[in-house]
């Protein structure tokens, strides 16, 4: 729990228990997904520059060996929508009712 006082700021001088550090760390968590999900799908609604490189569209050569998780997928999985596409991802990005709900649900699982 040191690196969550550390974050919060909070000394061990205070006596606080490590319970109270837990619940506060996964506020913490959530509030770093939910601003995650917002930022992405404002990216994604932009359709400039950013979003070419967060989807990986710019030319190059793959290097060898396994492929970098990226920051598509590793969104994709801990929102929970293993079930859809890339596509189908960032199509609901576009509509924004669809993906404040789909913010809010992945923000309000337990675990996250």
């Amino acid at each position: 729990m040191w690196f969550i006082r550390r974050i919060l700021k909070v000394s061990w001088k205070d006596k606080k228990p490590n319970d109270d550090m837990a619940n506060a760390g996964r506020l913490l968590y959530r509030t770093i997904r939910r601003r995650q999900m917002k930022f992405t799908g404002h990216i994604y609604r932009a359709r400039r520059i950013e979003h070419l490189a967060m989807t990986g569209k710019i030319n190059g050569k793959k290097s060898r060996g396994r492929q970098r998780t990226t920051y598509v997928d590793s969104v994709n999985t801990w929102a929970n929508l293993e079930q859809h596409t890339r596509s189908q991802f960032m199509r609901s990005s576009c509509e924004r009712q669809i993906w404040k709900t789909m913010t809010v649900n992945a923000c309000s699982r337990h675990g996250t």
